[in-house]
C-alpha cells in the first residue's frame, strides 16, 4: 500500500506559510544526491572498514539498485523497509529509494523477529533489504521464519557480508548485486524522485510496545532542520565527519544527509570502541561526530586519550539522552573543541543546543532554541507558564513531522488546539531563554501524590565520587504508589550503601525525593543510541526484588 500525502496532516496554508518563509523549497534528496554527481563526482562521499565511494560512482551505483527495485515492482509511495548497518550499501540503497519516490523505513541490526513483523506488517512494506548475516547473527533465517505472515512483503533483499555462508532461497531473495545487474530494461537509472513535500521516509518510535507509532517526513521537514544545522556547526565541503551512531536510527541517518548536504565525506564506523573511534579520528582528520552521551564517557575513560592527537576536531556534538554536566565541562576541558548538547526528537527534528562559542555558560541546560523552532511550556491546562516554571514542552516549526501514519488517535492528541506539537518532554525556561529538560512525562516517578523527575537526582548522583554511571527509575510501592531506586555503576573499588548515597543527596534534594533503594549493576541495558532503556531496567530491578523477597520467604 503506498503512502501519499493525503495520509499527513499537510494543509496548502501550512505549505504556504513555510515556503513563503524560505524554509521549504521544492528540493529533494535525490537532488543532492544528483547535484553532487554533477559538481564533484571524484570527491570521496563516504568510506566504511572495507571501501569508499565518490559521488559519481554513488550515483552509478544507486541507479543501478533503484532501476532493479524497480524491475521488481517498486514504485512511488512504496514502503522500502532497510535494516542495515553502517555500510555504504546503505547509502546505495538509500538513494535508489529517493531516486524511486518511494517511502524509507530504517530499522537498526539488533531488531529481531517480533519488531521486525511490526514494522513491516504496520507499514505494508513492499521490500525489505538486511544483510545475510551481521555479527553472527542469521537475517535471513530470521525473516524467513516471519514471511509467511507478511503477504504484501513482495521483495526481500540480502546484502551479502561475508560473514560465514547463509543459504537463500533464490525463489524468496535476491541479492543486492544481483539487483544491479538485473535491471528494468525500460528504465536503466530511473531518476524519478516524489515531491518535496509528499513523504520521504518513516520511523518508528516505539517498536512493538504501546501503539504504533510512525513518524512521517518529508524531503522539506528533513533536509530543512540538517541544512540549519550544518550552518550552525560549520560543517562544509573540507569537513570528515565520523557516523558512530547506527544509521538505522534518526541521529545517524541525519549525519548520513549532512554530508550528502555539504558536500562533506563521512567515516561510517560498524561498531562503537572508544580506541577505535579515536584512530578513526587519527587517520581520517575527523572534523565532527555525534556521540550518545555513553559513547562520551567511554571516550573520556579512555586510557590513550591523552595521547591522542585531535586538533583536526572543530566540534563534537551530543544528545539523545540525558548528558550529566561533569560529562559535558570534561569533554570540552579534555576534547579539544567545543562539545555542545543537542535537543531534539524524531518528530520534531534539532530543537536547541549549547552554544558553540561558549558551551561552558549553557552547561545544565540544552541551549536556547533555535530561532525557527517555536517552543513553549505548558501546564496542565494548556497555559503558558512563566520562566522557571516547569511545564511540558511543544513546539512547531518546518521541521516537525506531518504526522503519524495511521494512527489518527495520535494524531489527534498529540496536537494542541491551535496546532503546536506535544513533545512528551517536561522542562523549563531560565530568565535567559535557556531550555533545561527534567525528564520525559513517561519517566516521572509518583510518591505519595508528588511527582519526581528522574533527570534531577540523576545529575546529583552522577556528582558523587564512587558513582560512574547512574539511572533512577521508579519502582511499585502497595503504600506510596511509586518508590525511587538509584541504579548506579560503582567506579572499581567502590562500596557504595544506599545510606551514603542519602547523605550525600540529602542537603541538595528535599527529603521525599531521596531514593528508597539502591541497586548496583556492572551495566545498564542500552539502546541502539547508548540510551538506557528505563523501562527494562526496572523490570530486571523487579526480578531482583522479587527473587530476594522469595528466597526470604522461603
Amino acid at each position: 500500500m503506498a503512502i501519499t500525502r493525503a495520509d499527513t496532516l499537510l494543509t496548502p496554508e501550512l505549505i504556504e506559510k513555510y515556503t513563503a518563509a524560505g524554509y521549504w523549497t521544492d528540493t529533494t534528496l535525490a537532488d543532492v544526491f544528483r547535484r553532487n554527481a554533477r559538481e564533484v563526482p571524484g570527491k570521496t562521499a563516504y568510506i566504511d572498514d572495507r571501501s569508499e565511494v565518490t559521488w559519481g560512482e554513488l550515483w552509478q551505483i544507486s541507479g543501478e539498485v533503484a532501476s532493479g527495485l524497480a524491475h521488481r515492482g517498486v514504485r512511488r509511495g512504496d514502503v522500502v523497509a532497510v535494516q542495515l548497518p553502517n555500510r555504504l550499501e546503505f547509502v546505495y540503497v538509500l538513494a535508489a529509494v529517493v531516486r524511486l519516490g518511494a517511502v524509507f523505513c530504517q530499522f537498526p541490526p539488533d531488531y529481531r523477529a517480533r519488531e521486525i513483523e511490526f514494522i513491516l506488517r504496520f507499514s505494508e512494506a513492499h521490500t525489505l533489504v538486511v544483510p545475510d548475516r551481521f555479527r553472527g547473527f542469521d537475517y535471513a533465517e530470521m525473516i524467513d521464519g516471519i514471511r509467511s505472515r507478511l503477504p504484501q512483503l513482495v521483495n526481500t533483499v540480502a546484502v551479502l557480508t561475508g560473514e560465514s555462508p547463509t543459504a537463500l532461497d533464490r525463489g524468496t531473495w535476491v541479492t543486492l548485486d544481483q539487483l544491479r545487474g538485473d535491471l528494468d530494461p525500460a528504465d536503466l537509472a530511473p531518476d524519478r524522485p516524489s515531491e518535496a513535500n509528499d513523504v520521504m521516509r518513516i520511523a518508528f518510535t516505539s517498536g512493538t510496545t504501546g501503539e504504533p507509532k510512525a513518524v512521517m517526513h518529508t524531503a522539506n521537514t528533513t533536509l530543512f532542520t540538517i541544512q540549519r544545522e550544518i550552518e550552525e556547526r560549520g560543517i562544509d565541503d573540507d569537513s570528515t565527519l565520523l557516523v558512530l551512531l547506527p544509521v538505522g536510527l534518526n541521529a545517524g541517518f541525519f549525519v548520513i544527509i549532512q554530508t550528502a548536504i555539504a558536500q562533506a565525506r563521512a567515516v561510517l564506523m560498524e561498531r562503537f570502541q572508544a580506541a577505535a573511534a579515536l584512530d578513526l579520528v587519527e587517520r581520517y582528520k575527523v572534523t565532527t561526530f555525534l556521540a550518545a552521551p555513553s559513547a562520551l564517557i567511554a571516550i573520556l575513560a579512555e586510557d590513550s586519550l591523552g595521547d591522542r592527537d585531535l586538533s583536526s576536531l572543530s566540534v563534537v556534538q551530543t544528545g539523545g539522552a540525558s548528558t550529566p554536566m561533569k560529562v559535558l565541562r570534561e569533554a570540552n576541558e579534555r576534547l579539544g573543541c567545543p562539545v555542545v548538547d543537542l535537543y531534539g526528537m524524531l518528530e520534531s527534528g534539532l530543537t536547541s543546543c549549547t552554544s558553540q562559542e561558549n558551551p561552558y555558560e549553557d552547561v545544565g541546560t540544552v541551549g536556547r532554541p533555535y530561532p525557527w523552532m517555536h517552543v513553549r511550556i505548558l501546564d496542565s491546562d494548556d497555559r503558558d507558564v512563566p520562566a522557571g516554571t516547569e511545564g511540558e514542552i511543544v513546539k512547531t516549526g518546518p521541521a516537525i513531522t506531518v504526522g503519524y501514519y495511521r494512527n489518527p488517535a495520535k494524531n489527534q492528541e498529540s496536537w494542541t488546539s491551535d496546532g503546536w506539537f506535544r513533545s512528551g518532554d517536561r522542562g523549563y525556561f531560565d530568565s535567559a531563554g535557556r531550555l533545561t529538560i527534567s525528564g520525559r512525562s513517561k519517566d516521572m516517578i509518583i510518591h505519595g501524590g508528588a511527582n519526581i523527575w528522574p533527570r534531577e537526582l540523576e545529575e546529583v548522583l552522577s556528582k558523587h565520587p564512587e558513582v560512574a554511571e547512574v539511572a533512577v527509575v521508579g519502582i511499585r510501592d502497595d503504600y506510596f504508589g511509586e518508590n525511587v531506586c538509584a541504579c548506579v555503576i560503582p567506579r572499581p573499588g567502590a562500596r557504595l550503601t544506599l545510606d551514603d548515597l542519602i547523605t550525600f543527596m540529602k542537603t541538595e534534594v528535599a527529603k521525599y525525593k531521596l531514593p528508597q533503594h539502591l541497586e548496583l549493576f556492572e551495566s545498564f541495558p542500552l539502546g541502539p543510541t547508548g540510551k538506557v532503556l528505563k523501562r527494562e531496567l526496572a523490570e530486571q530491578v523487579e526480578l531482583r526484588r522479587t527473587a530476594a523477597t522469595s528466597h526470604v520467604n522461603l
